[in-house]
């Protein structure tokens, strides 16, 4: 990330940039010679990365049509049918009609007699700080089609190219992106639609209990025993973080978060709202997993506030684990610490096997968790690869304010970005 403040090791001329360049989708470079040709309009450093799109047209089946809210229990059906998942109508709601920043924008491709839903692109809205102003984001959280529909591969190129117009049109200068991305999602995306990988995590992991790998060796019974015995002389190793800390369990949002918001967020190029009240909406009232929120102070329980970190108890292939999905402490390496290590003492009382974090390479977070000790890049979990695409609109023509924001957000060295900022498994 790039701090405004301070120069910082990730910048355009980072390795790590050209080595995410070096695995981008295969065809890459023929899609970005092909679309800087079409683009011969938009200034040569940006041509590549704006797609070319399309309103598409209805067929003899399906209609497109914008989504609006009296469609909200059509989509949670097409979510179910499309990813074999149950899920309440609340849950959907709350997901994207409750939150703060505003009501989604989605397209979808619907069968001429209306009886049910083909395809649709539909994302939240967030708005992101850029360059020390705001403007609309959206995040590509559920892109899907009916698997047993005809043509689905046409109704969902279709819903895709007109979310990317319809966007811009609506709002402005925005842009798509999303995390968690798979291999496929990555393949069609960057052929069809112009999806680039911005930025990639690494997760880190601190073990917090013996007791899976004592099961694994000697069966659960001996296992859960052992770990009863052994666990406390494995907490006793840890380093504890620096004092002069005062770290406070909260249970809602209070002014302390506006203010360290304001106080940090014009320090990063990029970063997505982090105010009380969207905080409020993406953790207190999320209806996934537990969430736990630790507010750090300086001195006692009426210091400075310093910054917080809130975490997801949750289970991974029947493991308990701890996964940290925001942080903010405007890059402070002592009061990323001390978060950090009240955090995996709470969450190993918890009965958490594992404290996980994701974070870019070679930033103060990673700095923090190597200087804690007893973390280390986890073999079990993949690289999390953020993608993202400017929307064109139907218009394409951009003014050089808009120009400014896009050459922000398509290098991803300028993005804060923790894996609370998409829709984790949520």
């Amino acid at each position: 990330m790039n701090q405004k403040s301070t120069p910082s090791p990730e910048s355009n001329q980072d390795p790590a940039n050209a080595r995410l360049a070096a695995r981008q989708a295969p065809g890459r470079a023929e899609a970005s010679e092909a679309a800087a040709t079409r683009n011969q309009s938009l200034p040569t450093d940006l041509a590549e990365y704006i797609p070319e799109f399309r309103w598409p047209k209805d067929t003899s089946r399906f209609v497109f049509e914008v989504a609006g809210r009296d469609d909200a229990e059509a989509l949670n059906d097409l979510f179910e049918r499309a990813f074999g998942q149950r899920r309440p109508l609340a849950h959907f709601l709350w997901k994207y009609w409750e939150n703060p920043a505003g009501p989604p924008y989605g397209v979808v491709a619907r069968e001429r007699d209306g009886s049910r839903l083909l395809a649709a692109a539909f994302g939240q809205r967030r708005i992101a700080r850029v360059d020390g102003r705001d403007v609309p984001a959206n995040l590509m959280c559920e892109i899907s089609s009916d698997p047993t529909a005809r043509a689905g591969g046409i109704a969902f190129k279709g819903v895709m190219q007109a979310i990317g117009i319809g966007l811009r049109d609506e709002a402005g200068i925005c842009w798509s992106y999303g995390g968690q991305s798979s291999d496929e999602a990555i393949k069609v995306g960057s052929r069809w639609l112009g999806f680039r990988i911005v930025l990639e995590l690494v997760t880190w992991e601190c073990r917090l209990s013996l007791r899976p790998a004592l099961e694994a060796r000697v069966g659960p019974a001996l296992g859960k025993l052992g770990a009863r015995l052994l666990d406390p002389w494995l907490r006793a190793r840890w380093r504890h973080a620096a004092r002069g800390f005062f770290l406070e369990e909260v249970e809602d949002f209070g002014p302390e978060f506006d203010e360290l918001w304001r106080r940090h967020a014009d320090r990063y190029r990029l970063v997505f709202r982090r105010d009380a009240e969207t905080l409020r909406w993406r953790w207190r009232d999320c209806p996934v997993g537990r969430h736990r929120i630790l507010l750090a102070r300086r001195g006692g329980p009426s210091g400075e506030p310093l910054g917080w970190v809130i975490w997801r108890q949750w289970e991974d292939s029947g493991s308990p684990v701890a996964t940290v999905l925001d942080l903010w402490t405007g890059g402070d390496e002592e009061v990323i610490q001390a978060l950090l290590d009240g955090a995996r003492r709470m969450a190993a009382m918890d009965g958490a096997h594992w404290l996980r974090f994701a974070v870019r390479p070679d930033s103060p977070e990673e700095h923090a968790l190597r200087a804690l000790g007893h973390f280390r890049p986890s073999p079990h979990v993949a690289v999390d690869r953020v993608i993202a695409t400017p929307m064109p609109g139907r218009d394409r023509d951009f003014d050089e304010d808009e120009l400014a924001v896009l050459r922000v957000v398509v290098d991803g060295g300028n993005w804060y970005y923790t894996q609370g900022d998409c829709d984790f498994r949520d």
